[in-house]
C-alpha cells in the first residue's frame, strides 16, 4: 500500500498545482483510490494563504450610487425605462435589469459614470457627447442580421448632472459572462473550447469585414472589438444550446477611462491575440495572469494539441493568422484531438534517454505486481476527450465529495404547502425518522440552512432577487427572470388519478377508460363540460371532481390543462380542493359507495407514487400517444389489469419520459439562485449536493424523479 501512495504522489508532484489538483479530483473518482488520494493530500497541497481573497465589499459611496437608480425612471429618445434590480458590475459600468414603459419590455441599463475626481464638466460633456454618437452597431445598408453582439437598443447622456451614461440593451445583456460560466463549471472541455472559439472567429469576422453606420450617422467599414476578454463575452443557453455573444466593445466602453490611463492600441490583430488567451484560459479553468500559454509548463497535461497549436498561433508564438476569417477555417479543419498522455504511449526513439522516474517506475512494477500497478497505471492515464455534445457533468458519489460548499448560515425558500414543504417533512430517509436536511447536515456540518416559505413561486423569485433570501426550491412552470439562475435537482409532475377497487375492478374506470385521458378530456371534465364517464367511453358513473391544496400543482395545472383559466373561477360545487392523502381516501370511498360516483382528481407525483387504491392515468398530449408516468421493472408502463398492491418496489417513474418531456405533465424542480459571483455561492452549491448519486437517491426516496435512471 506504501509503494502505490509513492507511486502516486511522485506522478501527481511532477505537475504545477492548478493541474495536479484537476488530476488529484479527476482519480479521486474512483472509490478504490480515495483512501490512497486522502492520505497524501496534505503532502500535494499543504495549507497556504488563500490566493484569491473574497471580493471586497463595495464602498459605501459606490452603494449609494447604486441604490440612488433603483426604482429611478430615465428618459431617452425612444423610450422611459425603469430601474428595477441591481445585477452587479462588468467592465466599466453596473448593470441594472429594466423595463422600458409603455412597452413593458425587459431591458438591460448599464451605468457609466464619469466622476468629477477625473473629469471637469467640459470633459465630462465631450466624453457625453462621444458616447451618444459611438455607442451602438448597426449595418449600413439596414439589413437585421444576429451578429451575436449586444448592439445597444440607446445610448442616454444624463445632461442634469453631466456625470452619468446609461446604455439601454436587450435581456440577453443581463446573462453571464463567460468568465462567471467558468467559475461555476470549472475547466471547460477542449471539444467545447473549441465551439466557443468558432463562435467568436465568426463574429470577429462580420465585425472586422462589414460596413456599419454608426448612431452619428458617419459609416465605417468594419469594427474592432478592442475589449475582447472571459467578461466580454456572454453565454447565452436557447433550450440545450448556448451561443457566445460579444458586448462592451470598446468604442464605447473605453471612453469612461480615467484621463491617465494608458491608451491601448486596437487592432485586428489585438482581438486575435485575445481569442487565444480566451481560448487557453477557458482549458485551464480561470483568468490568471500566473499562467502564461506561451510557457509550457502552464498547460494541462491532457490539453487537444492541435487546439493548443491553434492557440498558440493566435497569441503569437507561431505565426499569426491574417484574420479572423482565416483563423476560423483552420480551427475548422484541425484534426482530432490528441492528447500529451496518447502520444506518451507511442514508442519512444532509440535515441531517447531512460528518465529516472521510468526507471523508478520499473522497479516499483516488479515489487508490488503487474496487476495492482497495471490498474493505477490504467486510471493515471488521460482518456480520449469525447465531443461537447455527449460531455455530461460528472456525476459526484457522495454528499461528502463536493468542495467549496460555503460556510455559515444562509436562508432559502419553497413555497408553502408546495412540492418541497412535503419533501421537507419526509422523516424516514435513508433510516427510520431522518429527515433530508438532518442527513445533509450529517455530511456538510458547516453549511448551515434555514428553511423560511413563501405563499407563491412568484413571492419565493421575489424573495431571491431582493436577497432576502439565498436560494429558492420551485418548480419550472415559467422562465426566470434575467438576473437569475438555475440548476434543475429532480422531476415531478402531476398524476391525474381515479380509483382502484378490487371488489368492482371490471367496472371500474382504469378499465373502462382502458388506462388513459387526454388533456382535452381533463379540460372539458374540469370545466364541467362532462358530467358523466360514459361521454368519454367510460363507465356509466357520474363526474365527481377533486383538486390538491398544493399551490404549484394548481397553477401548473391551470396552465397545463385548463389554458389559463383560474381553478378559483370553478364553483366549489364543481371542484373540491383536499390535502392529498385526504383526497384519495375520499376518490376511493364515493367509488365503492352505494352512490357509485366516478371521481378524478389530481397531486404531484412525488405525493401519490405508492399508493394503491388509486390508478394514475396515463396521459395524452394533442396528436400524440398517452404516456404512462410509471413503468414496471423492464421499462413497460403499468396497465389497469397490473396488481399495483401486490407488486409494490417492482414500478417506478418513467425517468426518460420525465427528463424528454414526453409525459405532458411533467416539470422540473430546480433551486433558483442570483446571477452574483458576488455572493456566496449557497444556492448553487445546494443544488450541486443533490445532484450526486448520494443527494438523487435521497430525493428519490422523498417521491420525487432523479435527473438520471438508475436501477
Amino acid at each position: 500500500m506504501r509503494i502505490a501512495q509513492v507511486l502516486l504522489s511522485a506522478y501527481l508532484r511532477r505537475h504545477p498545482t492548478h493541474i495536479r489538483l484537476s488530476q488529484f479530483n479527476f482519480l479521486a473518482r474512483y472509490v478504490w483510490l480515495k483512501d490512497l488520494l486522502d492520505e497524501i493530500r496534505p503532502e500535494l497541497f499543504p495549507p497556504e494563504p488563500e490566493a484569491e481573497l473574497p471580493q471586497a465589499v463595495e464602498p459605501e459611496a459606490a452603494s449609494e450610487e447604486v441604490a440612488k437608480l433603483l426604482k429611478a425612471e430615465i428618459r431617452g429618445q425612444r423610450g422611459t425605462y425603469r430601474v428595477e434590480h441591481w445585477l452587479g458590475k462588468r467592465g466599466m459600468g453596473q448593470l441594472f435589469a429594466g423595463v422600458q414603459l409603455g412597452a413593458n419590455r425587459s431591458v438591460v441599463i448599464k451605468e457609466y459614470l464619469l466622476p468629477r475626481r477625473y473629469f471637469n464638466q467640459e470633459e465630462a460633456q465631450q466624453r457625453q457627447k462621444a458616447f451618444v454618437n459611438l455607442a451602438g452597431v448597426s449595418l449600413a445598408d439596414g439589413r437585421v442580421q444576429d451578429l451575436r453582439v449586444i448592439s445597444p437598443l440607446e445610448a442616454i447622456a444624463d445632461t442634469t448632472s453631466f456625470e452619468r451614461c446609461y446604455l439601454v440593451t436587450d435581456e440577453r445583456d443581463g446573462c453571464p459572462t463567460l468568465k462567471t460560466h467558468l467559475a461555476q463549471t470549472g475547466v471547460m472541455p477542449p471539444a467545447q473550447v473549441r465551439v466557443v472559439l468558432a463562435q467568436v472567429l465568426q463574429t470577429l469576422e462580420l465585425l472586422h469585414q462589414q460596413k456599419f453606420r454608426l448612431p452619428s450617422g458617419q459609416d465605417q467599414v468594419g469594427l474592432v472589438h478592442g475589449n475582447l476578454s472571459l467578461e466580454s463575452l456572454l453565454w447565452v443557453e436557447n433550450q440545450k444550446e448556448f451561443f457566445i455573444y460579444l458586448c462592451d466593445l470598446a468604442l464605447w466602453e473605453r471612453i469612461f477611462d480615467p484621463p491617465t490611463t494608458k491608451a491601448l492600441s486596437r487592432s485586428i490583430a489585438q482581438d486575435l491575440v485575445a481569442v487565444g488567451y480566451i481560448g487557453f484560459y477557458l482549458l485551464i479553468g480561470k483568468a490568471d495572469s500566473n499562467f502564461d500559454p506561451r510557457q509550457d509548463e502552464s498547460w494541462p497535461i491532457t490539453t487537444d494539441l492541435p487546439l493548443k497549436e491553434f492557440i498558440l498561433r493566435l497569441v503569437g508564438v507561431a505565426p499569426p493568422f491574417e484574420s479572423a476569417e482565416v483563423a476560423r477555417k483552420a480551427l475548422l479543419k484541425l484534426p482530432q484531438p490528441i492528447t500529451v498522455g496518447q502520444l506518451a504511449l507511442q514508442a519512444e526513439p532509440e535515441t531517447s534517454k531512460p528518465k529516472p522516474f521510468s526507471r523508478l517506475l520499473l522497479l516499483l512494477l516488479c515489487a508490488v505486481g503487474l496487476g495492482v500497478v497495471g490498474s493505477i497505471i490504467w486510471a493515471l492515464l488521460p482518456k480520449p476527450q469525447t465531443s461537447a455534445s455527449t460531455q455530461e457533468e460528472p456525476q459526484l458519489c457522495c454528499l461528502k465529495e463536493v468542495s467549496a460548499v460555503p460556510t455559515g448560515k444562509f436562508t432559502y425558500t419553497a413555497v408553502q404547502g408546495g412540492t418541497w414543504s412535503y419533501v421537507q417533512g419526509q422523516t424516514n430517509v435513508r433510516q427510520p425518522g431522518q429527515t433530508l436536511e438532518a442527513r445533509l447536515r450529517e455530511s456538510q456540518a458547516n453549511f448551515q440552512l434555514n428553511y423560511k416559505p413563501s405563499p407563491s413561486i412568484e413571492a419565493a423569485i421575489a424573495k431571491v432577487q431582493a436577497r432576502e433570501v439565498d436560494f429558492a426550491i420551485i418548480p419550472m412552470l415559467k422562465p426566470l427572470p434575467i438576473d437569475l439562475a438555475y440548476r434543475e435537482i429532480a422531476y415531478d409532475g402531476l398524476a391525474v388519478f381515479v380509483a382502484f377497487s378490487y371488489s368492482r375492478r371490471n367496472q371500474g374506470l382504469p378499465k373502462t377508460l382502458e388506462g388513459e385521458a387526454s388533456l382535452e378530456e381533463l379540460r372539458q371534465l374540469y370545466l364541467g363540460q362532462i358530467s358523466s364517464w360514459q361521454e368519454l367511453k367510460g363507465a356509466n358513473l357520474p363526474v365527481k371532481l377533486y383538486a390538491p391544496t398544493n399551490p404549484e400543482a394548481i397553477q401548473f395545472f391551470e396552465q397545463r390543462v385548463l389554458k389559463d383559466v383560474q381553478m378559483s373561477r370553478l364553483t366549489k360545487s364543481q371542484v373540491t380542493q383536499l390535502p392529498t392523502l385526504e383526497m384519495l381516501q375520499k376518490v376511493l370511498q364515493d367509488f365503492e359507495s352505494p352512490e357509485g360516483l366516478g371521481s378524478v382528481g389530481f397531486s404531484p407525483l412525488s405525493q401519490i407514487f405508492g399508493q394503491c387504491s388509486i390508478y394514475p392515468l396515463a396521459v395524452q398530449a394533442k396528436g400524440k400517444k398517452a404516456v404512462q408516468a410509471l413503468v414496471l421493472d423492464k421499462d413497460q408502463p403499468i396497465d389497469p389489469s397490473t396488481d399495483l398492491c401486490d407488486r409494490k418496489g417492482s414500478y417506478y417513474p418513467d425517468v426518460k419520459a420525465f427528463q424528454t418531456g414526453q409525459y405532458p405533465l411533467a416539470y422540473s424542480l430546480a433551486v433558483v439562485y442570483p446571477r452574483d459571483n458576488s455572493l456566496a455561492p449557497a444556492g448553487e452549491k445546494f443544488a450541486q449536493l443533490l445532484r450526486t448519486s448520494e443527494g438523487q437517491r435521497l430525493l428519490y426516496e422523498t417521491g420525487l424523479v432523479p435527473l438520471r435512471s438508475s436501477k
